[in-house]
């Protein structure tokens, strides 16, 4: 019997946090990831710990024509695609009256519009694999936070495409998968939150897990949005 080729899975902010524990927990299952970022050697560095082989595209998803190369890469390389996570995000707080226009601009580039530049150029690819896409989302798109305006609309744009694709993929045979995590300890929260309260937060790993088990789970089961939380809010000291 001629042996089934790995599954291939696209990770954007495949270099650390969120992303590099999806490609972390998907490789454990025997999956070749591809990781994209904007810096090459934290690429390299985290596609050694992997356990499938894996190939790295260092690229700014914003710059024009970049999700369509990656794709392109992709299937020169590996001649399918299984999988997209979208992971790549930033998470830059200021006030609604002190938001200006590049701020605004920036975080939709890089939370919204990339996602669905990159799952355009993909989609026929999934479609021939029959296969999935995860938005990796926020809780800021279905809970209002303070000095959160350009992060939560890009996270509740990124929500509202995702039913939409979710609507869309499945005459495709493409499952999407929506995951609206509350805080999760990466180097997002660097400067933004005390040790104490990032040691209160879910653990990237934990997260990258759920994300393998939902990719594995029965492709006749429909997933709607998923909202996920640490087991205490980590901001609310425990009481001794």
């Amino acid at each position: 019997m001629t042996a089934q080729p790995a599954p291939v899975a696209v990770v954007t902010g495949g270099g650390s946090g969120t992303g590099l524990a999806c490609a972390s927990a998907l490789s454990a299952r025997g999956t070749s990831c591809v990781l994209v970022g904007r810096r090459q050697e934290r690429l390299q560095a985290a596609a050694t710990t992997l356990d499938a082989p894996a190939t790295v595209m260092a690229a700014d998803l914003t710059e024009p024509g970049t999700p369509d190369r990656i794709i392109e890469e992709t299937l020169a390389a590996h001649r399918r695609i299984d999988v997209i996570v979208h992971s790549a995000g930033v998470f830059d707080k200021a006030p609604a009256s002190e938001v200006t226009a590049d701020h605004w601009q920036r975080v939709l580039d890089i939370n919204l519009n990339v996602v669905m530049a990159l799952t355009r150029a993909g989609w026929e690819a999934l479609s021939d694999s029959g296969g999935q896409i995860v938005l990796i989302s926020s809780i800021a798109a279905v809970q209002p936070f303070a000095g959160n305006a350009a992060y939560a609309a890009s996270k509740g744009g990124l929500n509202a495409l995702g039913e939409v694709l979710r609507l869309e993929g499945r005459d495709c045979g493409i499952r999407v998968i929506t995951l609206s995590p509350a805080q999760i300890d990466t180097e997002l929260w660097d400067g933004k939150a005390p040790e104490s309260v990032r040691a209160r937060m879910m653990p990237a790993a934990g997260v990258g897990e759920l994300v393998a088990d939902l990719v594995g789970t029965d492709r006749r089961i429909d997933i709607d949005p998923i909202i996920i939380r640490p087991v205490h809010d980590p901001w609310v000291e425990p009481e001794p």
